[in-house]
C-alpha cells in the first residue's frame, strides 16, 4: 500500500512540475513563435495564425496611409477575419502571377520582457512588407504573449503601421 501511495505522490509531483513548465514562457519560446507566425504567413496559412490568438485577444491598431490616420480596435474574431482576407488576397496575387509577385515579409524583435513569474512576455517588434525591394509597409508593435500547455498564445497589444503608396 505504501508503494502505491508513493507512486501516486511521485506522479502527482511530476504532473505538477510538467504543468508548471508548460505555462512558463522564455525568450526562445517567443522567437520560435515569431518564426512560426512568419512561416504561416509565407505559406498562406491563416488557420495557424488565428489558432495562435488567445480567446481574449485584443489589438489596438493605428494605420497611417496617404496622410490620414485610421485607428481601430480588433477582437480575436475581427483580427482573424482581417488576417483571412489578407491571406486570401496574397494567395490570389501569387496564383494569378504564377508565383512571380512575391511580397517579402520580415520582422525584427527589438525587445522581450518576461514577467517575473515567467507567465507572460511583452514583445516589441518591427515588421516590414516589400515588393521587389520597395517598402510597402512598416509596423511597430508591442505584443503580449503567454504559454499554456506548451503552446504560445498572443493576447494582442498595440500596433502602428505606416503604409506607403505608389
Amino acid at each position: 500500500m505504501l508503494k502505491k501511495l508513493l507512486a501516486i505522490l511521485a506522479l502527482a509531483v511530476v504532473a505538477l512540475v510538467a504543468h508548471d513548465q508548460g505555462r512558463r514562457i522564455s525568450e526562445a519560446d517567443v522567437r520560435a513563435h515569431y518564426r512560426e507566425q512568419m512561416d504561416a504567413l509565407q505559406t498562406f496559412d491563416s488557420e495557424a495564425i488565428c489558432a495562435a490568438m488567445a480567446a481574449d485577444f485584443r489589438l489596438e491598431d493605428v494605420q497611417h496611409a496617404a496622410g490620414e490616420v485610421h485607428p481601430s480596435t480588433l477582437d480575436r474574431a475581427a483580427a482573424c477575419r482581417q488576417m483571412e482576407d489578407a491571406i486570401a488576397l496574397l494567395r490570389t496575387l501569387s496564383e494569378q502571377t504564377g508565383g512571380l509577385l512575391v511580397i517579402e515579409f520580415g520582422y525584427q524583435i527589438t525587445g522581450i520582457e518576461i514577467s517575473p513569474d515567467g507567465r507572460r512576455a511583452l514583445v516589441d517588434a518591427t515588421s516590414t512588407a516589400k515588393v521587389g525591394g520597395r517598402l510597402l509597409s512598416r509596423s511597430r508593435s508591442k505584443d503580449s504573449l503567454s504559454r499554456s500547455l506548451w503552446r504560445v498564445r498572443s493576447h494582442g497589444g498595440q500596433a502602428q503601421t505606416w503604409n506607403y503608396g505608389g
